[in-house]
């Protein structure tokens, strides 16, 4: 690779990555604290006046933050945005202590930012700082490999668009953090250089296999889980019967990982279970990374994975190996009870869970096993439809790795202003109905954000969402939590109830958040981003839309009609919770305005 390659690599990662960690800054400090100003600062040494973009003059709005009376950032944006949504047209300037405004080099920069939220929360986690400047070298590094990577685009297939995320969650200070080990070589297995490998296998005894599904048989199970047939039939010399034991497989990460524990080395040592290596499914990792598609296998495969990515450590908890099945079960149910709810969306079923533990192992140790070992099978919805037909949502609505819209390479950069209005107003009128009839007229709380996000599209135009991953439905308490007991034979374990409730109030500032600041926001930045005009009409829609399912749902929805009245809409702090060092669960909201409830100026 070419020296000015590298350099504009680093260039644009240090962007991409100062602007998302600009976004939670604006998002959880500046607006909901009045730390922001729409005004030029009285001393201006050291500002331009104006921004310049790629040689054309722009008329730029300028955004002042207070982080303390002696730190204060600046930088020009293209839209005043009550949810902190706008594209930035200059550097991000920074006055320090009665200093000249200067330009600081990321590292400064974003040590600067850091230092400054420690006033505001009382905490400064040197952690999230290292981890900050890792997805900065991480960006870097996918942005040089697509450099020489000519051979595929974002839109080409569904794999393609899972593998086309280049700087992650848009609103995370660390949106590419992984706690790799150091041993790792992230290009082999991480979804941004398109990776395709062989899942690794381990033989253990039937004996202490676990499987659970919603009328899947386990032979089905095991052949979808790892090739069965690659089964030998002696080991060391003796003869044994190929029935007793199964192959399960694991991303090569956990493999490595799960081998380093000292009860692990025990059982590889009496050859109770044995290591056969990559020997599985040749795969590709989704941009979960833990999650995996096998092409023409009836399932995907969601794996654990001991590693901290992003907030959590995205291992499959053993009560969530179980939620999964009791929210299939639960869906499947529903889907036949209210074909109407359902019209719209297709459901990716999660029918099948897999673990292992040893069967002399204590209880302890059983559940470390099954964490370590769990798998839950969620149905290849691409096995009903043409690949190429679903995309998903986070990277049609990312930058490119020139940081202009990816969604312009699936609708045109000089689509017409009626085009992009009418893209988004398919796109929206598809997500809204479904996601807010589960919440209201069924207690039913989805994650419909933007990773979570899959669409299906004719030549282009939205047609459906797909309604995937069960690890975040939650049932609300007043309402969904009924289900459980009425919908269900045998009684449900009380950890794994506990795991699927939650409390009306919480469900809704998730799926608040989600939609409109996490999903919606960030599609309408990108389908108005160089006509920051048309985001006005797009928000008029949305609200319409809102005003049309309130009218059309079966129970009280007072949350809804809050909404449309004050415009009051919770927003997730993915910064104050990495700040405080907490788990992402304990994330706090703030409130944001919605558009509709505002005056929007535009560059």
């Amino acid at each position: 690779m070419k020296q000015p390659q590298r350099m504009m690599a680093k260039i644009v990662s240090e962007l991409a990555m100062t602007h998302a960690l600009l976004n939670c800054l604006i998002k959880e400090f500046a607006l909901p604290e009045k730390r922001v100003r729409h005004n030029w600062p009285k001393e201006l040494k050291g500002l331009q006046p104006e921004s310049c973009l790629n040689g054309i003059r722009l008329k730029a709005l300028p955004v002042l933050i207070e982080l303390s009376p002696k730190r204060e950032l600046f930088v020009l944006v293209d839209r005043y945005s009550s949810l902190g949504s706008q594209r930035y047209l200059s550097d991000i300037y920074v006055k320090h202590e009665g200093s000249s405004w200067a330009i600081f080099e990321f590292e400064t920069l974003a040590k600067f930012i850091l230092e400054g939220c420690v006033a505001l929360t009382g905490s400064f986690n040197l952690e999230l700082f290292e981890q900050v400047l890792s997805s900065q070298k991480l960006v870097s590094d996918i942005l040089t490999h697509q450099e020489g990577n000519q051979h595929s685009t974002a839109f080409s297939s569904y794999i393609a668009s899972e593998q086309s995320l280049w700087f992650g969650h848009p609103n995370h200070p660390a949106p590419k953090a992984r706690m790799w080990p150091d041993t790792i070589n992230q290009q082999s297995v991480t979804p941004e250089f398109q990776a395709s490998t062989f899942l690794h296998c381990f033989e253990v005894p039937i004996q202490g296999l676990q499987t659970q599904s919603n009328g899947v048989k386990q032979t089905d199970i095991l052949n979808a889980i790892a090739p069965q047939n690659a089964l030998q039939s002696s080991t060391q010399g003796q003869a044994h019967n190929e029935d007793d034991h199964v192959l399960i497989s694991m991303h090569p990460v956990q493999a490595q990982l799960f081998m380093q524990d000292d009860r692990v080395k025990a059982l590889l040592k009496q050859n109770i279970i044995r290591d056969k290596g990559q020997t599985g499914f040749y795969a590709q990792p989704t941009a979960s990374i833990r999650t995996w598609y096998i092409d023409n296998n009836d399932y995907f495969i969601k794996g654990s994975l001991n590693v901290r990515i992003t907030n959590c450590v995205r291992k499959n908890a053993w009560y969530e190996l179980e939620s999964a099945l009791a929210v299939d079960h639960l869906l499947k149910q529903l889907v036949e009870s209210f074909p109407e709810t359902f019209k719209d969306i297709i459901i990716a079923r999660e029918p099948a869970t897999l673990s292992w533990s040893p069967v002399q192992a204590n209880d302890e140790d059983q559940r470390w096993f099954r964490e370590q070992t769990g798998i839950i099978l969620r149905e290849n919805f691409c096995k009903k439809q043409p690949t190429q037909e679903f995309l998903l949502a986070a990277t049609a609505f990312a930058r490119d790795d020139h940081l202009q819209p990816m969604i312009w390479k699936l609708l045109g950069d000089d689509a017409s202003n009626e085009a992009r209005l009418e893209w988004f107003s398919r796109y929206q009128q598809a997500l809204l109905p479904p996601i807010l009839n589960l919440f209201f007229d069924h207690g039913i709380v989805t994650e419909p954000h933007l990773q979570n996000t899959v669409f299906t599209h004719e030549k282009g135009i939205p047609k459906h969402i797909l309604l995937r991953d069960f690890e975040g439905v939650k049932l609300t308490d007043d309402l969904g939590c009924h289900y459980l007991d009425s919908h269900f034979e045998n009684p449900i374990h009380p950890t794994v109830k506990a795991s699927l409730i939650y409390s009306r109030e919480k469900g809704w500032k998730r799926i608040a958040y989600c939609l409109f600041v996490n999903n919606l926001s960030e599609a309408i930045l990108a389908l108005s981003w160089d006509r920051p005009h048309l985001a006005d009409a797009m928000w008029t829609g949305v609200e319409e839309t809102l005003v049309s399912v309130l009218q059309s749902l079966s129970q009280p929805a007072p949350e809804l009609k809050a909404l449309l009245q004050t415009g009051e809409i919770a927003c997730k702090c993915n910064l104050k919770v990495r700040l405080a060092a907490q788990a992402d669960k304990q994330a706090d909201y703030v409130q944001l305005t919605a558009p509709w409830c505002q005056e929007v100026t535009y560059a």
